[in-house]
């Protein structure tokens, strides 16, 4: 049976130690040994800690949308999403969304803040900032890393919920951005008309 045992503070757990596993620029594996508010202890509780990431939804004056279809190793298959990128050091998330924007897709527009996202709050500390870029033009040709292979559909503002219902747009990331956006900006034409 679940208990209320109070403010959210009374239920912290208290990190014990903490000893770093494994860490490159992508990712820091952290195991912590914490003891619970009912003092029960954990030993090894693995956190796999990314660095922040912004999603941006841009559309068109006609509404348009710039999705990114590209090859997920992780899910090895071909993933359609909104562009997407890493917050790099010393950068603020609207400046990463700015960039990443326009290096995937080659678009830029009016950003609007529409929220930031826990990640995966069981296992990551790490939060997506969710951007919606208006009257979105293209601005110049994409420049990819080395590590990208992006191809851009434009789909209709209106079409993303038959996506979502097809299973062709299923990221996870995506699809709580899309959530987002839709509740901060109800007025940007979402619903078939």
């Amino acid at each position: 049976m679940a208990t209320n045992s109070g403010s959210s503070g009374s239920r912290r757990w208290q990190i014990l130690k903490a000893t770093t596993i494994y860490r490159d620029e992508w990712v820091t594996h952290t195991q912590e040994h914490v003891r619970l508010p009912n003092g029960h202890e954990i030993p090894r509780y693995n956190i796999l800690n990314q660095t922040d990431f912004c999603t941006m939804i841009a559309v068109t004056p006609s509404g348009l949308i710039p999705l990114v279809k590209q090859y997920k190793h992780g899910a090895l298959e071909e993933v359609m999403e909104f562009p997407a990128g890493l917050v790099d050091k010393g950068e603020t998330a609207q400046d990463a969304a700015i960039r990443e924007l326009r290096e995937e897709t080659g678009y830029a527009g009016n950003i609007v803040f529409a929220g930031r996202l826990l990640t995966n709050p069981t296992r990551c500390r790490n939060m997506a900032h969710v951007f919606v870029i208006t009257d979105a033009v293209r601005a110049a040709e994409p420049r990819l890393e080395v590590t990208e292979d992006i191809e851009v559909e434009l789909v209709h503002i209106s079409k993303l919920e038959e996506l979502v219902k097809s299973g062709k747009f299923r990221d996870v990331g995506s699809l709580a951005a899309y959530t987002l956006a839709k509740a901060s900006l109800p007025d940007l034409g979402w619903e078939e008309v």
